[in-house]
């Protein structure tokens, strides 16, 4: 009689973000990040003690989301590179500000035929005394750095048009063919 192993089941890997980029909503995804890498990590190890490979699906994100604030943005930015398991992006509707720099972070990024993404300078506010104001400018330079690392990074946009949509003072927005020209996506789905 041949020995039966009983090897645990994947977490579930469709996530939905469709809310606005806050401490509580990014809590939420983080943690669902963080379990089913971990738990993929635990089914690779009992699978290698019988001599199997696990190879775990991709942990696909479903994006519509207008961004929020950017610190949070960044953290999770920081848990999906980290994170073992593959992950997709695939936004829906619209990925915009935030929403942008998670969509870019897939290690694969889809867009529905219709969707749409928005990037634009990171804003802010300040007040208080003088040396108040000038940390706060600081900072806010400190995360408009990142946030064009980010993209430079992940995407074929330039420093030069990031330049031109700075000078118009607008939102850049992108539709999903520009999308994969700029290399925002890899894919459209349709």
């Amino acid at each position: 009689m041949a020995d039966t192993i009983n090897l645990p089941n994947p977490k579930e890997r469709n996530l939905f973000f469709d809310r606005q980029v806050n401490q509580s909503s990014i809590n939420a995804l983080s943690k669902d990040i963080i379990e089913i890498g971990e738990h993929d990590e635990y089914i690779k190890k009992i699978y290698e003690a019988h001599d199997l490979i696990y190879k775990p699906k991709p942990i696909k994100i479903y994006i519509d989301s207008y961004g929020g604030y950017v610190y949070q943005c960044l953290g999770l930015i920081g848990i999906m590179r980290t994170c073992k398991t593959d992950i997709h992006t695939i936004v829906t509707g619209c990925a915009m500000s935030c929403g942008f720099l998670i969509a870019i972070s897939g290690k694969k990024r889809f867009g529905y035929e219709r969707s749409t993404y928005l990037y634009h300078q990171v804003a802010g506010g300040a007040f208080g005394k003088v040396k108040d104001i000038e940390e706060e400018l600081v900072e806010i330079l400190r995360l408009q750095e990142n946030i064009e690392d980010i993209t430079l990074e992940s995407t074929s946009i330039t420093k030069k048009m990031l330049e031109r949509a700075y000078k118009s003072k607008k939102d850049w927005y992108i539709t999903s063919d520009e999308a994969v020209r700029l290399r925002v996506i890899d894919e459209i789905i349709s």
